[in-house]
């Protein structure tokens, strides 16, 4: 009986070790990375003034997920880590609220974290095209999204009024908008509250 358990031990043991793996690859937020996820603070309301009127962001929910657990226990392939930022809130327009959504990926090292903006019913996932990198892996300060990188997601179908562009600055957020109703907002230093 006593070699049964030994057996059933060592077997398990080596179920056990060849899931327990060490990961091949871990990205994490660099400090430079990281100032762009202070663009915004959570409950705090964000004015925009347009040329029609007032526009306004509320974030409800920052979250960052890092980490630095060398080892992992995983049953599946998954040896990669990629760390997370993500930031949720709602952008109202006209009194309609639209969700909005952006977020961080970081996928390599010595490269920017990939951007990735959801605008209501509009998917920017990652921001990926050419005229927005300075050189490879690295975002210019201004990122433009726009009908050429980004797709409708009509789970969130707004009739009155869609997203045209939008121009994001890597560490002031929101910097110009365009929306199909005729509505501009363009970042000016100049409070209009």
């Amino acid at each position: 009986m006593k070699i049964y358990s030994f057996i059933l031990l060592i077997c398990i043991s080596i179920f056990f070790s060849s899931c327990y793996r060490k990961r091949v690859a871990m990205h994490h937020f660099s400090p430079q990375d990281s100032l762009y996820f202070n663009v915004y603070d959570t409950l705090k309301y964000y004015t925009f003034c347009t040329n029609t009127g007032i526009d306004t962001i509320l974030f409800k929910k920052k979250y960052v997920e890092e980490n630095y657990k060398e080892w992992y226990f995983d049953m599946s392939d998954g040896p990669i880590f990629e760390a997370y930022f993500c930031c949720e809130g709602i952008f109202i327009h006209n009194s309609v609220e639209e969700t909005f959504h952006y977020s961080y990926k970081k996928c390599c090292d010595n490269q920017d974290p990939e951007l990735t903006v959801i605008w209501g019913e509009l998917y920017a996932m990652p921001v990926n095209d050419l005229r927005n990198f300075s050189e490879e892996g690295i975002y210019k300060d201004t990122i433009i999204v726009d009908k050429k990188n980004y797709r409708p997601g009509y789970y969130f179908k707004n009739d009155k009024c869609s997203l045209v562009y939008l121009k994001w600055h890597k560490y002031k957020g929101v910097i110009e908008y365009k929306l199909s109703d005729g509505t501009i907002y363009k970042d000016e230093t100049k409070n209009c509250i």
